[in-house]
């Protein structure tokens, strides 16, 4: 009886789905997207040379016969900007550097525990020794 009832079901179902398949039918073809584009422009005729400008009657305009400035530029007594203050010469300024050098040698020497007695602490006292130096 239960393989009976399961069957009949199973055979009415198969008819709805049929039964529908048919009415609805395979979908239509949808139809291309329309393209709209701006008609071109009709061509123009090339334009017609006038002929030469005409002077008017009170003479063309200095401004435009004589080029340049109208009024004279003023002469400058002093630079725009200040020119920079430099500590010195460049040698000096090396020589400075050079010094500045040797004492942070100096100094490192002094910090990493090295005694003031050593060869290299040595040099380099000589060299800030020197008479050029200071």
């Amino acid at each position: 009886m239960m393989a009976k009832t399961g069957m009949i079901c199973l055979a009415t179902l198969a008819a709805i789905a049929g039964a529908a398949a048919q009415t609805k039918g395979l979908p239509a073809p949808v139809p291309p997207p329309i393209v709209y584009s701006a008609p071109t422009p009709a061509p123009m005729a090339p334009p017609i040379n006038p002929g030469p400008a005409v002077t008017p009657p009170a003479g063309l305009s200095p401004l435009l016969t004589e080029p340049g400035p109208v009024y004279p530029t003023p002469e400058r007594s002093m630079p725009a900007y200040p020119s920079p203050q430099l500590p010195g010469p460049t040698g000096q300024q090396n020589m400075q550097s050079y010094r500045n050098n040797l004492l942070d040698q100096q100094w490192q020497l002094e910090r990493s525990g090295v005694s003031p007695g050593s060869e290299r602490s040595r040099e380099i006292q000589q060299q800030l020794n020197q008479p050029g130096l200071r």
